[in-house]
């Protein structure tokens, strides 16, 4: 492992520069009537290709909004997907392959956790918007000026969690993670919360993803007798861990992630433990915006592409993450009406103009409301499928977490919300 990194190190500046003089010629600049492309940059296949799923289940209703309303300075917009295979080997060339042959690339929905390290140098020097979900802690002090992040921090999850147990009033937690990077990432939010909120982490288990069997684990959870789990992973270990500690009898309630919150890993777990699960799990997600036109849009949109979205289409009427990438690029899209240019070195300083709040702005809902707007001359204040976006200094725009149960067909039974407030309140150390 130590060489191919170093191998990654030793490369990445050489493709960068690549990466620049490609993505030079393929800078927008033209008149009318073309087509643009957003690069979805994600895991579309492997173990982590739920993360692929929820990319297009946001990104096709975005665009299809996008383009019934006639579309940015005259383009269209289309969607190229570039899979990282949730492996930075493979994702680092696949982006070099992008750029190099990818005309009219206007921005990136992604990376991810695990190839954004490798990825966001590259795709920044290039000039690419990133509206990304890379949960590490190093993007809360982004310096990338070509890197968004309209997601809470995994640390920021991790605490909301802890917070939900507290007001439980479950004093004895399990940690329960994957290894993979993703599943990792909101661990350290919940061990440093829980130690600053004087909660016993009783047992701290890590499950290597795709194993046959996770007895070992299962039995070392039983014996440390907690009050509740939590619990990020991919969907198949899951799947297997829960359904050996239903069988040996150490169900107790979980509180999971948001990416927990997910089609790919509710149905795992539900086809493990039955239909009954659902009644001691809980998700903390990103607040839910308010039934608002921008939530009716996205709704409609997911509905009119729904033979393109993964199945079940009806899970991504309110997915998080999903949510998340419509909002990135109809952001993007009224940034580049804003600015009469498809250009990124143009448009994306421009992106917090069109969704901060400002005084005399005007509140809009949608991608048409934003552009009719802004064509008559008007400030906007876009507010998104997922209620406010601020975006601060360090690009990062985040508010509410909302604890959820899923109904048997995936929608979500909002139990309650911890604020952003409370989230950065606890003096959370080395999370």
């Amino acid at each position: 492992m130590r060489s191919r990194k170093t191998w990654f190190a030793a490369v990445a500046c050489g493709f960068a520069a690549c990466a620049t003089a490609a993505a030079a010629a393929a800078q927008v600049s033209r008149t009318s009537g073309g087509t643009l492309t957003v690069g979805g940059v994600i895991a579309l296949t492997g173990s982590s290709d739920f993360e692929g799923q929820n990319q297009v289940g946001g990104l096709y209703p975005a665009l299809y909004s996008i383009n019934k309303a006639g579309g940015v300075n005259g383009d269209h917009i289309a969607f190229k997907g570039v899979d990282t295979r949730g492996d930075p080997a493979d994702a680092l060339p696949a982006v070099q392959q992008m750029l190099a042959t990818t005309s009219g690339l206007v921005a990136v929905a992604g990376p991810d956790t695990s190839s954004a390290p490798t990825i966001v140098p590259v795709l920044n020097k290039a000039k690419i918007p990133m509206m990304a979900v890379a949960g590490e802690s190093v993007y809360d002090r982004n310096t990338a000026p070509y890197f968004w992040r309209l997601f809470p921090p995994d640390a920021a999850n991790g605490t909301a969690m802890v917070l939900w147990a507290k007001k439980k009033g479950y004093t004895k937690i399990a940690a329960v993670f994957g290894t993979d990077s993703g599943s990792q990432g909101d661990k350290p939010g919940v061990i440093a919360s829980a130690k600053a909120l004087h909660l016993d982490i009783v047992s701290n288990v890590d499950l290597t993803p795709s194993q046959p069997t996770y007895l070992s684990s299962v039995r070392k959870v039983i014996a440390s007798h907690p009050q509740a789990i939590m619990t990020e992973s991919d969907a198949t270990t899951a799947g297997t861990f829960f359904g050996e500690l239903k069988q040996l009898g150490g169900l107790v309630p979980m509180i999971g992630t948001e990416a927990t919150f997910t089609s790919p890993w509710l149905t795992a777990v539900k086809g493990a433990l039955g239909a009954d699960f659902l009644k001691d799990y809980t998700g903390l997600i990103t607040a839910p915006s308010r039934v608002t036109a921008a939530v009716k849009t996205y709704r409609q949109s997911v509905t009119a592409v729904k033979s393109k979205e993964p199945s079940p289409w009806q899970s991504y009427l309110s997915n998080p993450f999903s949510i998340t990438y419509y909002d990135g690029m109809i952001a993007v899209a009224l940034a580049m009406v804003a600015t009469h240019s498809n250009k990124p070195t143009v448009f994306n300083p421009a992106i917090p103009s069109v969704t901060n709040p400002g005084k005399g702005k005007k509140v809009v809902y949608t991608f048409a409301q934003g552009k009719a707007a802004l064509l008559a001359g008007k400030k906007i204040e876009y507010v998104g499928a997922t209620g406010l976006i601020d975006f601060d200094k360090w690009h990062n725009s985040f508010g509410n977490q909302e604890a959820v149960m899923s109904t048997s067909s995936l929608k979500p039974i909002a139990k309650g919300v911890v604020t952003a407030k409370q989230i950065e309140a606890v003096p959370v150390k080395g999370a």
